[in-house]
């Protein structure tokens, strides 16, 4: 009899302490999960979130982000476009949604988010990084070292950005620019530049 009220007294709690979650809560007990690889976990308490938060656009992109990482290019985009059309002026979801575009082959269509998310947060340097790229492969060399330029300029110790540069460098001819930018990423922690530096700069 001991051994039934205190299960009945655990079951009361348990119900308790779920009936206190906020979306608020939940959404950083998800985000926490993501982080840590738990996507399952994760993927469930988004889907919460959002049935007791609807209009919850930045649950929508969260939510996008673990798709993503799982590899569920379509629910991503869905959840990003959301997000956006909860939240119009939200830069980080149009990066995050070209982020899709781009593994779906669509350059054009990531270019055009890339655009608008550059539009509405002119400082978010990952977007320059990421734009510099997507021109270097449709072909607009001057265009994307000017982007990783911009990116270095907001983020001086951007690794990455450094590193594409280098390349972008090499290709129209500035070979000794090129290995000072694969020398610096290195610096920084892109330490596959210095595989590069061993292919490139002798």
């Amino acid at each position: 009899m001991k051994k039934l009220a205190s299960l009945i007294a655990v079951l009361f709690l348990t119900a308790a302490v779920y009936a206190q979650q906020t979306p608020e809560s939940l959404l950083k007990e998800a985000k926490t999960n993501d982080s840590l690889g738990y996507f399952k976990k994760a993927m469930k308490r988004f889907d919460k979130v959002i049935v007791l938060s609807p209009a919850n656009y930045d649950a929508y992109n969260a939510r996008g982000k673990c798709h993503l990482k799982m590899g569920n290019n379509l629910d991503a985009m869905r959840d990003f476009s959301k997000a956006i059309e909860l939240k119009p002026d939200y830069a980080e979801a149009y990066f995050n949604r070209s982020r899709v575009k781009n593994n779906l082959e669509d350059s054009r269509g990531e270019m055009q988010d890339l655009n608008k998310a550059i539009e509405l947060k002119a400082d978010y340097a990952e977007v320059y990084n990421l734009r510099g790229l997507i021109r270097g492969r449709l072909g607009d060399k001057p265009g994307e070292i000017a982007d990783y330029n911009q990116a270095i300029k907001l983020k001086p110790n951007y690794a990455e950005a450094y590193h594409n540069r280098a390349h972008a460098e090499f290709i129209a001819g500035s070979k000794e620019a090129a290995c000072m930018d694969f020398s610096k990423a290195g610096e920084l922690g892109y330490f596959k530049s210095y595989d590069d530096i061993k292919d490139m700069c002798k």
